[in-house]
């Protein structure tokens, strides 16, 4: 290898979202061989266009620079969903390794949606009208005027996963493509952890700390939450202005936006909507299971 290819990622987690790629980022990292730049750094997939993107090449590549260790990771989940992004990475490295996790495709954009109102990117409360949204908004209608990205609202989209895993087969071959379902890194976190070692070239760990990152969060008032994520200069100047004290300022301001979040609780989802969607995700889930060469059936249930 030769020092220019170390400036290079030789590895990349590419979604799907809210399937415990963060947790899985915190286990590889115990490996004192891996290295993770910032997650969610989304350097590729320029057709998501997500707002501040990083699209300086120097910038990027510097993040691995740093690193002395033999495996160098990039950690973005939307990648997924990008047309553009596995060619865009074959385009500057040869044969990285591809890491996709899964979840049952109900599970996922019910907690997706939860999270893109966390981060004040959905202002739907209610998780049934904001799918009915959708279709309006893969017209570019009832976007949120906060939302990052369009993609990440087209929640019943996101849950095909097919389409998106037979584009990065074909780019990058099934030898060099590695799945994690979220089921199996909650049951076994060490085992499954160990399986991407090995798939990575890397040996694996006796032991690690297997605690869980990224949970599911929700909110007492979501108009405060929100107001929290996207107040304008103005009303900052105001807080300033109240609170001159920086230090006071923090402390009152940490105090009411931890009081106002609660974490591991979200939104209970009916019978009947669950029903509809298990019946819209079937086919995919089968495909799925035969693409990755794993069993699930439980997911069908």
């Amino acid at each position: 290898m030769t020092n220019t290819e170390t400036k290079y990622p030789n590895f990349f987690i590419v979604g799907a979202p809210k399937c415990g790629t963060t947790s899985l980022v915190h286990y590889l990292q115990q490996s004192p061989n891996i290295f993770f730049a910032p997650k969610e750094i989304h350097f590729f997939g320029r057709d998501l266009q997500i707002v501040n993107q990083l699209k300086d090449t120097e910038k990027y590549l510097n993040y691995f620079n740093k690193s002395t260790q033999p495996l160098r990771g990039d950690a973005s989940v939307w990648y997924l969903y990008s047309r553009s992004a596995p060619q865009e990475i074959k385009q500057m490295m040869q044969n990285p390794k591809i890491i996709i996790c899964l979840r049952h495709p109900v599970e996922m954009i019910h907690s997706l949606h939860s999270e893109n109102l966390y981060n004040a990117d959905e202002n739907e409360k209610d998780f049934e009208k904001a799918l009915a949204l959708e279709y309006s908004r893969t017209t570019h209608q009832n976007i949120p005027l906060k939302a990052r990205f369009e993609q990440c609202l087209f929640y019943k989209q996101n849950g095909l996963y097919s389409g998106h895993i037979e584009r990065w087969l074909k780019e990058f071959g099934k030898e060099n493509v590695h799945f994690v379902l979220l089921n199996e890194l909650r049951s076994n976190a060490l085992e499954t952890t160990n399986d991407c070692l090995k798939f990575l070239g890397e040996k694996p760990l006796e032991n690690m700390n297997s605690d869980v990152k990224n949970e599911g969060k929700s909110y007492g008032s979501l108009v405060l939450h929100q107001k929290f994520k996207t107040a304008n200069n103005f009303e900052k100047n105001i807080i300033r202005f109240l609170l001159p004290s920086k230090k006071l300022r923090k402390k009152i301001l940490d105090k009411i936006y931890q009081k106002n979040i609660h974490v591991g609780q979200q939104e209970n989802m009916s019978n009947e909507l669950r029903s509809q969607l298990l019946s819209f995700f079937k086919e995919d889930i089968k495909k799925t299971s035969e693409l990755i060469d794993k069993n699930l059936n439980h997911w069908l249930l």
